[in-house]
Formats: structure tokens, C-alpha cells, sequence
């Protein structure tokens, strides 16, 4: 049950492409790790998912990738989640969305359908463009169907492609334009579908006749996905709609209600967008409103809608395309441990050889050493006394971020030196040294949570002050 912000290149500060998403899990504790895949990994055998009854042949050539799995892979599958490939090209899945009785009774998901399981890996390696990873999936969808409700993401350099598949086998993508952004969760949003306009929208086969056979579409002269496919119940406006409206809040656009249903897919930001505009999106929950679970006020508008930063953050990505450096460094992937509220997001080369051991190894149980772990470690710490200490933890998010960009900025400068393997291996090295220059900083910060924390015991006793 995700949270996903998309941003267009002429939205951007930097000219760059973002897609970015909360993933979150059913419980508080899902250890994930984040790894590389070199080329041609897997190039024969079978893909069997351990969840679903769907299976399909590796391709016999695959490029390198990143990706965020689950630890428990044997039990709970593979969830891949997010990546970058080594042709520059991003993909997030999935944004968990819901066809309503009617469209489930005329088209049913399938025991053997392709889901979020085996999203990433069987298709992020086999794409060159954003456009192509939709081409990609439809193919999948066509020929296995679909095993859940799914928004998948796919970017490059130029474009974002956002992808709904709220059925068996019916789906509809479209290209976000490129000045404008999205916040979506966990529903159908996709509106009008222009079938002339090939460049902007891709469907499934068929997908008018379906409509039109089964009587799905509420309104004449117009094809609105949102109201064929999607659903408008009492669960999406506490769990949903309200997440949509103080995302476009926090990018410039104002809506009148948190329970609206009518709230635009797309729309241009009040400025042009940064990585860390895409974060305070992603790390929010409902900040300075009545509806801040932290709030004094109104308890019951305080626990009225669902935040978009949860305790069951598995990690939140932010997938940067950009345009302004060589193509060889250009895309970082910037990696949020969770949960987001406490803690910052750290940047990656994609177009390396490798992640972070911090990273990369991430164990079943509780172990400080490791990123994961000690990520949950400072947000306990924080929440335990949010209201004395959250102003401490806003210093340790603003220094995070000013290191996190330093780091970039002076790694990006030094990659012009270098070409080849030579880059890989340089890039490579400034990913752990990212790593490791903001988890000292994350450990800093935990050191004066801690001695902080101490002072406001209530075992305290002050000989002097006391009697």
C-alpha cells in the first residue's frame, strides 16, 4: 500500500526525470536489501513465482540492474520493487490500486498472472526505454494476465510512463507530460483516454469493446479509466484521496477537500521541482494540518486519514534520470531506509558495480551495523519523545540532506576524470563512501538521541532541585 510522486523533466530543477514511491509493507518489519544484478545473471531456465502459479522463461540476454528484494525471498518472493537498469532506464513496482465488482466480475484476475513479485526482475533487465517497459508488461498481461491490481512506473532520460492494471488483462498507461508532476495512492487515477493520441496513451487489445460489451462506462462521448476501472468508496477517502491532496499541496496544487474524488492525475508544480521537494512529499504526514498524527488538537481528526510516511515503510526511492551531467553517471538512486518521517534519503550511482556492504546484507534480525536496522533504530528513538525531540531530528534531515548533495556534486566532478571500467570502479567506491559518510552522520545523530533521550527519563532525581 504505496505512495508514488512523478516528476516531468521540465518540471525539475535539473531538467531531470524522478519517479518515486514509499514502499510499504503489511508489517512494520520486512528487512529488504538493496543489491546489484550484473549483466546476464540469469540468461536460461524458468522464472516460477513461490506466491502465484506464474512462470516464464528468462530471456537469453539481460542487462545489469539494481533492485530491492526482500530478504526472505524462499517464503515471501522476490519484490524487487525499484531499480535502475545499465541503459539509464528506471521502473517502480507497484503502486497497489483496485478495479471495482464490476469490472472484476467481467474480468478476473488469474491464479498464473504476472505481480509485484515478479515485476522488476522479469522485465527491468529486457527494457531500452521507458515506453518500452509498458510494451513490455502489456505482452506479459496478454499472455499470463494479471494477479493483482498494479500502477507500475517507468522512466529514462525523456520520458515517465505511468501504467494501471486494475484487472485480469485490461490496462491503460499514459506518458506524463513533461511539465507536469503526479502524487498517486493506491488508486486508479488515470482520467480521460485519448485513443488518437498514441505518443501520450497505451491500452490493452480490446480494451473499448470490453467496456462497451460489459456496460462498464457511467458516461456517453467520454472514456474516463478512473470512473470505468477504479473505484470511489468510503475506504479511499480515508485511505487515499487524502495522501493525493496534501502531496499536490506540498508541489503548489490546492484542492479543497482531502475526501475530493475529482483530484487532477497530473498537474504542473507551483515551481520547478527538486529531489528534495519529491522527498518531503514522501516523508510526510499531513505536517502543520489538524490531520498530523503528532498533533495536540482534534485526536479524531488527528487519526482521520491514513500518512504517507508509515512504520511499515519497507524503504522509499527516489529514481533521478538526469539530463545535465555525462549519461555514464546520470542516474542516482536515492534510497530511503525508512521510515521516512526520521530519516534521510542517500544517493547511489546506478552506473556502478556494485551498492554499499551497509546495504547489501541486510539479515532477518536486529543488527546496528547494518542500514536497515539502524534506520529503525533512530525513528524509534525519535518517536518515543517526538514532541522534544523531532526539532532535533529536522537539524540531523537538513545537515543529511547538505551532505547528501555535497557528496554528489563533488563525486559527479570527479567522474569527469575517468571513462570506462575505470568509471564503474570510481563509481562504485562513491557509493560506499556515500554510504558510509552518512551513516557516521546517522550515528552522530543517534548518539544525541540518545544522551537526549537519557534527560528525559522519569527515573530522574535531582538531589539538589528535588527536596
Amino acid at each position: 500500500m504505496c505512495t508514488t510522486v512523478l516528476v516531468g523533466k521540465k518540471a525539475s530543477r535539473t531538467g531531470s526525470t524522478m519517479i518515486a514511491r514509499n514502499c510499504d509493507t503489511e508489517v512494520p518489519i520486512q528487512p529488504v536489501k538493496f543489491v546489484q544484478v550484473e549483466e546476464n545473471a540469469v540468461t536460461s531456465g524458468t522464472f516460477h513465482s513461490v506466491i502465484t502459479h506464474f512462470s516464464e522463461a528468462y530471456p537469453e540476454q539481460a542487462l545489469g540492474y539494481q533492485m530491492i528484494p526482500f530478504v526472505e525471498q524462499e517464503t515471501l518472493g522476490i519484490f524487487g520493487e525499484a531499480g535502475i537498469n545499465s541503459l539509464n532506464v528506471a521502473m517502480s513496482s507497484t503502486e497497489s490500486i483496485f478495479g471495482n465488482p464490476f469490472v472484476l466480475a467481467a474480468d478476473p484476475f488469474t491464479e498464473e498472472g504476472l505481480g509485484e513479485d515478479a515485476l522488476l526482475t522479469m522485465v527491468l533487465p529486457y527494457i531500452t526505454s521507458a515506453r518500452e517497459g509498458v510494451e513490455y508488461v502489456g505482452k506479459l498481461i496478454e499472455k499470463h494476465g494479471s494477479h493483482e491490481g498494479n500502477g507500475i512506473i517507468f522512466s529514462d532520460k525523456d520520458d515517465i510512463w505511468y501504467m494501471e492494471i486494475p484487472c485480469g488483462h485490461h490496462w491503460v498507461a499514459q506518458r506524463i507530460p513533461d511539465d507536469h508532476c503526479a502524487v498517486i495512492a493506491n488508486q486508479s487515477i488515470i482520467e480521460t483516454v485519448d485513443f488518437e493520441d498514441e505518443a501520450n496513451f497505451m491500452h490493452s487489445a480490446n480494451i473499448r469493446t470490453f467496456v462497451e460489451t460489459h456496460a462498464l462506462n457511467p458516461e456517453d462521448g467520454t472514456f474516463n479509466f478512473r470512473q470505468i476501472f477504479g473505484t470511489s468508496n468510503l475506504q479511499d477517502r480515508k485511505y487515499n484521496t487524502a495522501r493525493v491532496w496534501y502531496g499536490q499541496k506540498i508541489l503548489g496544487k490546492e484542492n479543497a477537500s482531502p475526501t475530493a474524488d475529482d483530484m487532477p492525475f497530473t498537474f504542473q508544480p507551483a515551481h520547478r521541482l527538486t529531489v528534495d521537494d519529491v522527498g518531503r512529499v514522501l516523508s510526510s504526514h499531513f505536517d502543520e494540518t489538524i490531520y498530523d498524527p503528532f498533533s495536540k488538537g482534534d485526536e479524531q481528526a488527528a487519526h482521520a486519514f491514513r500518512p504517507i510516511s508509515m512504520n511499515r515503510t519497507a524503504e522509499s526511492h527516489i529514481l533521478e534520470i538526469r539530463n545535465n551531467v555525462d549519461p555514464e553517471f546520470a542516474a542516482l538512486f536515492w534510497l530511503n531506509s525508512g521510515p521516512t518521517a526520521f530519516n534521510p534519503y542517500v544517493p547511489f550511482y546506478a552506473n556502478s558495480k556494485d551498492t554499499s556492504s551497509l546495504y547489501n546484507e541486510t539479515s532477518l534480525t536486529f543488527d546496528s551495523n547494518q542500514a536497515y536496522w539502524r534506520a529503525r533504530l533512530l525513528a524509534v528513538l525519535v518517536e518515543r519523545d517526538y514532541d522534544k525531540l523531532a526539532f532535533l531530528n529536522f537539524g540531523y534531515l537538513t545537515s543529511a540532506k547538505e551532505l547528501a548533495h555535497q557528496l554528489v556534486l563533488a563525486s559527479d566532478q570527479e567522474a569527469e576524470n575517468y571513462t570506462g571500467e575505470e568509471r564503474k570502479d570510481f563509481l562504485t567506491a562513491c557509493n560506499e563512501k556515500h554510504a558510509e559518510k552518512m551513516n557516521q552522520l546517522a550515528l552522530d545523530h543517534i548518539g544525541a538521541l540518545v544522551e537526549q533521550g537519557l534527560g528525559l527519563s522519569a527515573l530522574t532525581y535531582d538531589i539538589t532541585k528535588d527536596i
